[in-house]
């Protein structure tokens, strides 16, 4: 016999699961192409240093250091692209794939980025220097950067494990970078 708690418990973990796969499927779109898995973590005492600033005026909640983390990324991803195609990425719309997942916001973590990158041929021999020197321009970052090569869509599971709710964040979908060369591929 099933009670209206258990009815509802049921529906909330359909209702997760389908959300989960919606986010690990979008990405199993472009599994064939990725070539490099990154994690980039943030330095915490800059992150306290700008919160502490910014507190004396007035208080800084959860979405305002979700900004500026964003913020932080989106100018490591630009110098990264522009390190790596120069002009091009202005003129062209070049740049890499680039799937970043923010985790460590909930729990009181070590807030860090995830990302699955397609790195062009041509490009990898140099890749790991210009992440490294992109990353360092970046305000907030740390120095625990991690790139290791892309080997199966294992990781795209485990960066989208927390895909789960509507209200956390997860894909950082203002930084999800797809070239005009894979947008007719996928879709």
């Amino acid at each position: 016999m099933s009670t209206l708690r258990n009815e509802l418990e049921q529906a909330h973990i359909e209702l997760v699961t389908k959300f989960n796969n919606q986010h690990y499927q979008w990405l199993m779109n472009y599994d064939q192409y990725f070539t490099h898995a990154l994690t980039l973590t943030f330095n915490q005492n800059r992150i306290r240093r700008v919160s502490d600033s910014i507190s004396h005026s007035k208080m800084m909640g959860k979405l305002e250091m979700l900004e500026l983390q964003k913020k932080s990324f989106r100018c490591f991803r630009f110098k990264l692209n522009k390190l790596l195609f120069g002009n091009k990425v202005t003129r062209y719309g070049a740049g890499l794939l680039m799937v970043p997942v923010i985790e460590g916001l909930n729990g009181g973590s070590k807030v860090h980025y995830h990302c699955a990158v397609a790195v062009p041929q041509d490009r990898m021999e140099v890749f790991s220097e210009k992440v490294k020197e992109a990353w360092s321009y970046a305000p907030l970052t740390g120095h625990q950067i991690d790139i290791q090569p892309y080997r199966n869509h294992g990781w795209l599971g485990y960066i989208s494990k927390q895909a789960k709710y509507l209200n956390r964040e997860c894909i950082d979908w203002d930084n999800v970078f797809v070239p005009k060369c894979f947008t007719s591929t996928a879709e």
